[in-house]
């Protein structure tokens, strides 16, 4: 019964996760404004997962997922798709008949950002890393098609999510 419950927790939390990336984002210290040339993304091994990527190309090169739930799309005709890692979930989008990378989740510590940086990195860490500003309990660093949401409590990190950027 436990193991049910914190499944259907997690499924809650990635989903509100979904349903808050259908409105608009917030400003950041940085104005929302591409942070440079260079773009986040996750990269498992050597799979680079980017926000607005093909999905059934990245979706191919991670293999096996452990399970995947899917929900109509508030923003988008078809389907948003989440697909469960277990270290983290890849989200997907529909557009034109095609699946695109809306966004990954990081679960544990198992897994870290390319900069190093993984859910019990330390506060002070993130803030050299992205050269960024905390924000109540939470830091966004933006990029062209990403924003890059890192969660803390008490000085250290509970939560990382790559986000697609909407069009502007």
């Amino acid at each position: 019964m436990k193991k049910k419950m914190a499944a259907l927790l997690a499924l809650v939390m990635v989903l509100s996760l979904v349903l808050c990336s259908c409105g608009g984002g917030g400003e950041s210290n940085n104005g929302g404004k591409n942070t440079g040339s260079l773009d986040y993304y996750f990269q498992v091994k050597d799979v680079k997962v980017e926000m607005k990527a093909d999905a059934e190309a990245v979706l191919k090169a991670l293999g096996s997922y452990k399970s995947s739930y899917e929900a109509p799309s508030c923003a988008f005709d078809g389907m948003d798709k989440i697909y469960s890692y277990g270290a983290y979930d890849i989200l997907t989008y529909t557009a034109d008949g095609k699946d695109f990378i809306s966004g990954v989740v990081l679960r544990d510590d198992t897994v870290e950002t390319p900069e190093g940086i993984a859910i019990g990195s330390k506060l002070e860490d993130v803030k050299k890393k992205y050269n960024a500003k905390e924000e109540g309990s939470s830091i966004n660093v933006y990029s062209e098609n990403c924003r890059l949401l890192i969660i803390f409590d008490n000085g250290v990190v509970t939560s990382i999510q790559y986000i697609a950027r909407s069009e502007k």
